[in-house]
């Protein structure tokens, strides 16, 4: 068992192993029988046990002094499975966008701090623009966070970022409180949100808002590309295909997406 290793992460490894012993026991275990599990001493044990309890992944049994999963491990792997849903229902529309103009595309999610990159398409053998999964988003000079947060209010933008302290990374990086609720309340009068070389000078990207069944802004929808290709009628009808995208996988979650949709361009890329 997990015990047995070298614990060099201290409390955090021996709570970890806790909540895997739990996890794959048959049933409710007591406190005795968890320590010889883990081959640990019963004290610190018990003491993890009352920390996870009261912060809702262990769940006791106050009648018969036995310990379960608790709520909180169900709504993490919940999170989880919602994101990895997300994706696969993304990734037939990501690969249509990217084969169709041959620019990355790029999906965030959503989070209480801001946002993550969650899933990436690109073509293999052409110049196009990175984007790291995992890496967080960069609300204020990103086309994909500002559609993830069009329609937040100051509030709400002031619990992840100091709006008195836009960091800047360009010259056309928006760095004033109001010029930037400003650019989102346009963003979600028309549906996309743009990034003119606001994060890197020579990338031009735009993003759309995806709407869950709750009717909340989920996650958004990208392309970027070198400005020397995404530029004018381009950058029109990228906007035209990431709002139909959005649209489409917003209806695939169960939500309405009601943003203004751009008329398509039938024009084909280059």
């Amino acid at each position: 068992m997990a015990g047995a290793e070298p614990r060099v992460g201290g409390a955090l490894m021996t709570g970890l192993d806790v909540l895997e012993a739990l996890g794959s026991a048959s049933g409710p275990v007591g406190l005795s029988e968890l320590a010889r599990m883990l081959n640990a001493d019963n004290g610190h044990v018990h003491r993890l046990l009352g920390v996870l309890t009261k912060r809702g992944y262990v769940h006791r049994d106050e009648a018969n002094k036995t310990y379960t999963l608790g709520a909180g491990v169900v709504q993490l792997a919940g999170s989880l499975l919602r994101s990895m849903d997300l994706v696969s229902q993304a990734r037939p529309l990501m690969l249509d966008l990217m084969n169709v103009t041959g620019e990355s595309v790029h999906l965030a999610h959503r989070t209480m701090t801001g946002g993550v990159y969650i899933a990436r398409e690109r073509l293999a053998r052409r110049i196009t623009v990175e984007t790291e999964i995992g890496a967080p988003v960069v609300v204020h000079a990103t086309s994909t966070g500002k559609a993830l947060y069009c329609r937040s209010s100051a509030e709400e933008l002031g619990k992840v970022m100091d709006l008195d302290a836009l960091e800047e990374f360009t010259e056309h990086t928006i760095t004033g409180r109001e010029e930037l609720l400003s650019d989102l309340a346009a963003t979600a009068q028309r549906g996309f949100a743009l990034d003119d070389e606001e994060l890197n000078i020579g990338v031009r990207c735009v993003a759309s808002p995806v709407v869950d069944i709750g009717g909340n802004i989920r996650a958004s929808i990208g392309i970027s590309g070198p400005a020397t290709r995404l530029h004018g009628e381009m950058i029109s009808k990228c906007a035209a295909l990431v709002c139909s995208a959005a649209k489409t996988l917003s209806e695939h979650l169960g939500g309405a997406w009601n943003f203004p949709l751009p008329p398509a361009d039938p024009v084909v890329f280059e």
